[in-house]
């Protein structure tokens, strides 16, 4: 291939790297502590697409042909699992499309501007320069995600560490926005299946024949199976165990009684709901 002197692909590709590392920190910090809102350093996995973008950075500015290479696989493998779920699902749109854009098709893009590079002309000068001025890219890719991981996991930590928590996991009453309800403490109706957080299905076919979760994940269950058939209609008195006996004493907690037993710092800071999804008219943002 032709000897190319043009740093342009070279830097196109640093910047979009940059950019997708930096996007990828911040959603994975935040993701992080909004999923594990109880236990965040649980959920670090969130962080991981972040690591490997980094990751693939630094090695394609070290090494731009091996680095591109392996951003243009990594790109054509992630698209091809993006696309086919899409498809299987039914969900291809193109705002779908657009929003895995980054990390698919214009991660290839990349690849190919960073292989490019590689076969640029080094100039004298760049082979001679101070250690910090010939790695003032990697140092960039690897600090700014850093600044902005930590900025983000500031803010979502003071929260976190300052949220109220009296460690008691029990039945308790709460007294809400002219509103007092009975909560379930921890048990069966927090259960989890093999694969994870119990689905739609599985919640709303537990008391269907054969009673249980088994074989009803993929399943699909409409509302009126889940009034019928819902799992919390199976709770013990406790809460502390899922039978195969219709009690009727527990429940999902509506929209409205949701919003109005809102607490921040053991205060109650619940409203009524205001019918739209979104931020709510609190007081104060709920723990």
């Amino acid at each position: 291939m032709k000897r190319i002197r043009s740093k342009i692909p070279g830097n196109i590709a640093f910047i979009l790297m940059l950019l997708i590392s930096s996007l990828w920190t911040f959603w994975g910090v935040s993701e992080m502590f909004h999923e594990g809102w109880y236990r965040p350093f649980e959920w670090i996995f969130f962080l991981i697409p972040s690591l490997i973008s980094v990751s693939l950075t630094v090695v394609s500015l070290l090494f731009p042909k091996i680095g591109g290479s392996l951003i243009i696989l990594s790109g054509m493998i992630f698209s091809v699992f993006v696309f086919s779920r899409m498809v299987q699902g039914g969900g291809f749109t193109i705002s779908n499309f657009l929003s895995w854009l980054p990390v698919t098709l214009l991660f290839i893009l990349i690849g190919i501007l960073f292989v490019i590079e590689g076969f640029r002309i080094k100039e004298p000068l760049e082979r001679e320069v101070k250690w910090y001025k010939r790695y003032s890219k990697v140092i960039i890719a690897i600090l700014i995600p850093l600044v902005i991981g930590t900025a983000a996991g500031t803010v979502s930590g003071y929260g976190y560490f300052n949220r109220y928590d009296d460690g008691y996991r029990g039945e308790r009453i709460i007294e809400g926005y002219e509103i007092t309800l009975t909560w379930a403490g921890d048990g069966s109706g927090w259960h989890k299946s093999s694969m994870g957080n119990l689905s739609w299905n599985e919640v709303a076919l537990y008391g269907k024949e054969p009673i249980g979760f088994e074989g009803k994940r993929e399943t699909y269950a409409s509302y009126e199976d889940f009034k019928r058939y819902n799992m919390f209609r199976y709770l013990n008195y406790d809460a502390t165990e899922l039978t195969d006996k219709v009690y009727d004493f527990w429940r999902l907690p509506t929209i409205d009684e949701l919003t109005r037993s809102m607490y921040k710092d053991n205060k109650c800071v619940g409203c009524p709901w205001n019918g739209k999804e979104g931020i709510q008219n609190y007081k104060k943002p709920p723990d």
